[in-house]
């Protein structure tokens, strides 16, 4: 804190001094190495377009998958992508992650004791004096936070640039604004025992002048951030979160530039770009137009449900930003009861991953491939029900007659969407009853409530699963949704003959807990053995469904879903990770695989490793926001 003529309110900026060549030169070091990243990134994805041209241009016979200029890391990612529980800090993490995080604060280290690394002929290194390295610690640590700033933005130039996502940068966000607050603590305290020394009073210890009392507050500020993100609070208590980390921004940043005018040079820039983050957000938000079609439940039976209902609540929805939607990707939404708390629950924005989405198209019956082809797909809504004959028809109309709203008039609905005109883009959420706010929403959905909808995104990465001859999908619970819109997407795609697709075969491996849960999404498994039996080009479905909670009358141990070609239905057993992953090894003769699972930590940590081991491509869905 205090350093200078601290009785002053505007503080004048030496940019010569010691402490500031630390600061811009680690600052020119970070944006110059991702400015590398970028780079590389950009040649990437300059390659793989002209790849998938070729492709396109031969017909489909150039499958190779394009060189990467990240390959010269490809023998050390065995080892680097293989993930790793740490005890107390986190169940699921890369090597590569911690090894990173590591050699970032080593160089954090290297820099508060050795940059700017000019040192006349005849001169030694010598320790600096703990008045200039607390102020050395200090910029090093307000460059930290300022790249802080960037990846906690969703929308920006910077993944743009990078290829990363809000998602995937989020832990990068906590690390560095946790090793930017440990460096700021030195040149706290030390100022803090500074200025109790000038006259042995408390107060001065904290408010002696203008830039000990600005640089306080600043510290207030950063503090209220650092305390408001635990994962306990962020969990439990979204709300005080998010609203502690709005207030916390705003009193730290404008005190730190009061408290030291050198901020300005660091957090205006990334702030500005947050700014710009935070307004475009809200215009996604609250000027797109949003249309809510349906809120109902779909599983479980939340009419008699008592202080914990369990069940899945279905939201479709018109949305004009689907157009930009590709598989995987997750919006932010709220979805808000009209008479209760509505302006509190506004802050609470839920990432959800979409369970299906329905394009507008000018004919229902057509599919089309740019320009190069296109498939009657002469399927009859009657169809979805009579694929195993008249008795699955039967049992998949019983299933929707239980008392929930999944049933068969509900099914028909959505059934008719996949294949009707429509005009507008539609989609549809799936939400099980986990917490707090999804248990209310699947009570209030049953008792016919009002809603307010508003949706922001779409976000996350484009997943390139098309490069891929296999693709392996493994999920548990309701984190089937991004597997559900993948395998919508591939098998239509090669249904329609997209040569740019060239994925053969696809393996679903999928844990879930009751029957209810599975009706709710068999409709969409009809739909696609429908669609491979009238492919362009040929796809192999091979689905696992494991009920681990099944019925107590034994003799209703069958789902009639298992009648459907490469569909299996196992009752009251999880599924054998490593005995999944080596039957789908075995079927891929030799083939890469693209591995894609949702789940519990432990549940993904499992099936990351045993593909990683393959050395197949791996991803993963996380929503530590």
């Amino acid at each position: 804190m205090g350093h200078g003529d601290g009785n002053s309110p505007f503080q004048t900026l030496n940019t010569s001094k010691n402490f500031h060549l630390v600061g811009y030169s680690y600052a020119f070091l970070c944006w110059g190495v991702f400015a590398i990243y970028c780079i590389m990134y950009q040649i990437d994805r300059f390659l793989l377009y002209r790849a998938r041209r070729q492709r396109i241009a031969s017909g489909g016979n150039i499958q190779a998958k394009p060189f990467s200029t990240f390959s010269i890391f490809a023998p050390l990612a065995p080892i680097g992508n293989y993930c790793i529980k740490i005890p107390f800090v986190t169940s699921l993490i890369p090597i590569k992650h911690c090894v990173g995080v590591f050699v970032f604060i080593v160089i954090n280290l290297i820099w508060m004791l050795f940059a700017p690394f000019a040192i006349s002929e005849g001169q030694t290194f010598s320790v600096q004096s703990i008045g200039l390295m607390d102020r050395r610690a200090a910029y090093v640590g307000m460059v930290n936070w300022s790249i802080v700033f960037v990846l906690g933005s969703r929308n920006t130039i910077i993944t743009r640039m990078s290829g990363m996502t809000f998602e995937g940068l989020i832990p990068f966000h906590r690390w560095l604004a946790r090793i930017g607050f440990a460096e700021f603590v030195p040149h706290f305290v030390w100022r803090i025992i500074h200025g109790y020394q000038h006259e042995y009073i408390v107060k001065d210890a904290l408010f002696r002048n203008m830039e000990q009392g600005t640089g306080t507050i600043a510290m207030i500020g950063f503090l209220l951030l650092f305390v408001t993100s635990f994962e306990f609070i962020r969990r439990n208590y979204f709300e005080v979160f998010y609203y502690s980390h709005i207030v916390g921004i705003i009193i730290a940043i404008i005190a730190s530039c009061w408290h030291e005018a050198g901020c300005f040079y660091y957090f205006i820039p990334t702030v500005l770009l947050w700014f710009f983050d935070r307004c475009w957000r809200s215009y996604q938000s609250w000027f797109t137009p949003t249309k809510l079609v349906q809120v109902d439940p779909v599983a479980g039976n939340p009419s008699t449900a008592s202080k914990a209902p369990e069940g899945i609540t279905r939201v479709l929805f018109e949305y004009e930003r689907l157009k930009h939607y590709q598989p995987g990707q997750y919006f932010f939404l709220t979805l808000v009861n009209k008479t209760r708390n509505r302006f509190w629950n506004y802050a609470n924005w839920h990432p959800m991953t979409l369970s299906e989405v329905f394009p507008a198209r000018d004919d229902p019956l057509t599919t089309k491939d740019n320009g190069d082809a296109q498939l009657n797909e002469k399927i009859a809504v009657e169809d979805a029900v009579a694929v195993g004959g008249g008795g699955d028809k039967k049992a998949h109309d019983d299933a929707g007659s239980t008392g929930n709203s999944s049933g068969s008039g509900g099914s028909s609905f959505v059934s008719n969407l996949r294949r009707r005109n429509m005009h507008e883009d539609m989609g549809s959420f799936h939400m099980k009853a986990l917490g707090g706010y999804t248990r209310d929403l699947l009570l209030e959905s049953a008792g016919n409530e009002e809603f307010e909808f508003r949706m922001d995104g779409p976000y996350g990465p484009r997943l390139e699963y098309q490069d891929y001859k296999v693709m392996a999908l493994f999920a548990a619970g309701i984190g089937v949704t991004p597997a559900l819109t993948l395998v919508k997407d591939c098998v239509e795609r090669r249904a329609a003959g997209v040569h740019t697709v060239i994925t053969e075969k696809v393996h679903l491996v999928w844990a879930l807990r009751t029957i209810d849960e599975l009706d709710a999404f068999a409709d969409q498994i009809v739909y696609w053995t429908e669609q491979c039996r009238h492919a362009a080009e040929p796809l192999e479905l091979d689905i696992d469904l494991y009920l681990t909670r099944p019925p107590e009358d034994k003799s209703t141990h069958h789902h009639w879903l298992q009648d459907l070609s490469g569909v299996r239905v196992t009752f009251g057993s999880r599924p054998d990770i490593p005995l999944c992953i080596e039957h789908i090894a075995a079927n891929a003769n030799g083939s890469k695989v693209w591995l894609h699972t949702c789940g519990s930590d432990d549940f993904m940590r499992d099936i990351l490793n045993e593909g990683i081991k393959r050395q197949w491509s791996t991803h993963r869905e996380t929503f530590e926001f």
